[in-house]
């Protein structure tokens, strides 16, 4: 039996999701971090995935796995792949 080996292949593919209106104003009403006073401390919607995929990263218990981690779960979440409200809630946001 011989061995497939799978090779990536990218078409057209899409780099960025475009945020629409409501998905902004949700995002910034319900997991944008801010203060008390309500200064804006996420910059973009980005700090709010570099914080989320932190804080689900942080579980590992060495620096490395950390790392490793921290990576896969940002790739993910830049890509699309958004937890549900109450996960996103709960692990930093």
């Amino acid at each position: 039996m011989s061995t497939a080996r799978l090779e990536m292949v990218v078409k057209d593919a899409v780099t960025e999701i475009p945020m629409q209106a409501a998905s902004m104003d949700i995002w910034d009403k319900k997991y944008r971090l801010k203060t008390k006073s309500g200064e804006v401390l996420d910059a973009d919607i980005d700090a709010t995935w570099q914080r989320v995929a932190r804080a689900l990263a942080d579980a590992e218990t060495s620096e490395e796995r950390r790392s490793y981690w921290y990576e896969r779960f940002l790739w993910a979440l830049r890509h699309g792949a958004i937890p549900a409200g109450r996960i996103t809630s709960n692990a930093g946001a």
